[in-house]
Formats: structure tokens, sequence, C-alpha cells
């Protein structure tokens, strides 16, 4: 399931590298801006790793700065990475959106408040700051924060994300650029809070990511902007992490109509969409039970009745037949080998 990271040239943002530069220079100082990498000529290539490291100086900078008026520290990156850790416990995008509300409460003032709201049809997620006052330092950290749970719940569920509609707090727009074009959706400013709408189907959706592709993404999530939102799992991916996702909660595995059902196709649809990709149900379910019991002997004490119950299989025997078939020994002889 994890994917490999590409390397590559990308321009930086038009106008983006000198709001940042002046927005340092006008709220830390000439010193401040000067400690950021060294900015290259804006008609010359720029590499994606030196733009993202060239972001992530100026906001930590400037967050210094507003936070320093605001009279409270902000969020620390260790609990950043806690909450999204939390979050991949979570069965729907609806329930770790939730989880991401609790868990600033427990930071307030310094994470902001978050909220949810949602219709039948529509569903609009808020990010109140809590400035006590408003700066246009303070719209640029806001926007990435906002940033951040955009491409965060997009990555959750493995699909993008795609807001209908972006407000902001802060009430001048030209203090929003060059973000505004970032999020691909009408931007209104001087809304009380910040946020955005979104299909209110998606929060069904299930967390498809697992721990392990927790590292990758916080690497540079969100000061990698070529490409804003995470790209979408392909289908096959998509199916094994409904599977994956359920035997990680201990709930029945879903059939390939109730997948089908979450990605809003029709069965034939998904089932003609896998073969284009050489594979099929079966096997993606195969392997998924084949790796989840892999980890279980490997990593956990876990009886072989308990393994083969949570696995769905209807004894500890059958279990044995397919370990057996999947890698050519008994599950007993793998555990002890490992």
């Amino acid at each position: 399931m994890a994917t490999s990271r590409k390397r590559h040239t990308a321009r930086v943002p038009q106008g983006l590298g000198s709001r940042l530069l002046d927005e340092l220079s006008r709220h830390g100082g000439t010193n401040a801006a000067s400690t950021l990498p060294v900015l290259p000529d804006a008609a010359a290539p720029l590499s994606a790793d030196h733009f993202v490291e060239m972001y992530r100086a100026a906001i930590e900078q400037l967050e210094a700065q507003v936070a320093q008026g605001d009279g409270h520290p902000p969020m620390r990156k260790t609990e950043v990475d806690l909450m999204c850790r939390c979050l991949l416990s979570c069965r729907s995008l609806d329930e770790a959106i939730h989880c991401a509300i609790d868990f600033c409460a427990m930071l307030h003032p310094r994470a902001g408040a978050l909220s949810l709201k949602a219709t039948q049809l529509s569903a609009t997620f808020c990010m109140d700051s809590l400035r006590q006052r408003q700066s246009s330092a303070a719209c640029l950290v806001d926007l990435t924060g906002l940033l951040f749970y955009l491409q965060l719940f997009s990555w959750l569920i493995g699909q993008p994300l795609k807001p209908d509609k972006v407000f902001l707090a802060h009430p001048l727009r030209e203090d929003a650029s060059p973000f505004l074009g970032l999020f691909g959706a009408p931007v209104a400013v001087g809304e009380p809070t910040y946020g955005f709408t979104f299909d209110a189907a998606l929060l069904t959706r299930p967390v498809l990511r697992q721990p392990a592709e927790l590292a990758p993404f916080l690497m540079d999530v969100p000061y990698r902007l070529t490409g804003t939102l995470p790209d979408a799992l392909s289908v096959s991916q998509q199916v094994y992490g409904f599977l994956d996702a359920a035997l990680a909660r201990e709930v029945p595995l879903p059939t390939l109509s109730e997948i089908a059902t979450y990605l809003a196709i029709s069965e034939p649809t998904l089932r003609r969409r896998l073969a284009a990709q050489n594979t099929g149900y079966q096997a993606l379910r195969e392997q998924c039970l084949r790796e989840f019991a892999v980890r279980c002997l490997h990593s956990t004490n876990w009886s072989m009745s308990r393994i083969a119950g949570h696995l769905g299989f209807s004894d500890e025997a059958s279990f044995r037949r397919a370990f057996v078939r999947w890698t050519g020994q008994a599950p007993s002889h793998f555990r002890r080998r490992q």
C-alpha cells in the first residue's frame, strides 16, 4: 500500500516565494528572511524539495511571530503527529473529523477550535484559529493549517476531498494571495471562521490508511504544494484498503457489493476496473488475509484459534490449510522461524 515519493523539479507557485519572504521581512525583520534557504530566480526551475524546505521554514517563523500576539504557543509537531495517529484508528471520515475536533479541544486554545456540520448533501468543516487579532501573517499561517486538514482528510480515505467552497476569516482577499488557487474552489473572505464545504457522502468513506503509511505522509505535508491534494489510490488499492481496514478494526470483511456502494459505482463496473488492473476481489481478499496473518504471527502472541477467528475461518484447521497454501509452511512453523 505504501507508495514511493516522487522527486521532481517544479516551479514555485507564482508569487508564493516572494510573498513568504515579504511577510518575514515585515514581521520578523530582514534577519528572519535571510535564514531561509536561498530562493533562486523565479524563472529558474526549483526542486520540490527545495521549495518544501523554504515554505516550512517561512511558516514556522511566521507562526512564532503570530503566537506572540496571541499570547499562547501553537500546537507542537509531536502533537500534530499524535493527532494524525489517533485518526488512523477511526472507522470513517466522519469519525476521524470528530476525533480531530476532540483532540484539538484538549489543547485549547493552542490548537484552535474545529467543528463539523452536515446535511444530507453537504458537509462543512470549520477551523477557528482563535486569533486575538488578524494580520496578513496570521492569514498565511491559518491558510496553511486549513490546507493541512484538507490534505489529511483526503489522505485518510485515499481520495481527493475536493471542496465546493472555501471560506476565510481574514477580511482581505489580497492577503491570502497567491494561496487562493490551491483549493480549486470559490473562496469567500471575511467569514466567521476558516473552513470548506464538501460532499457529505464522503463522510461515510472508511479510513483506508495504515500506521506504516503515516511517517512518509507527514514528512512534508502541507508544504509540498505541487499536487496539493494526495493522489487517489487506484481502485485495487482502495478495495485492499477497505479489507485491511476491516481486519484492523475487527469488523466483518465488506463484500464486493458493499465496497462498490461505498465507491458509488456498480458492482459490475468495480469488477471490470479490477480486471483491468489484472486482479479481482477474491485475489485481493486472499492477499489481505495472508498479509494480516503474517503480521499477527510475527508481531503478536495471539493463539492460532484467535487468529483463525479474527480472519473469519471456521476453525484453526481451516486457517492452517489456507496458510500452508499461501506460504508453503504451517503457521506454527512460520512463527517459530520468526
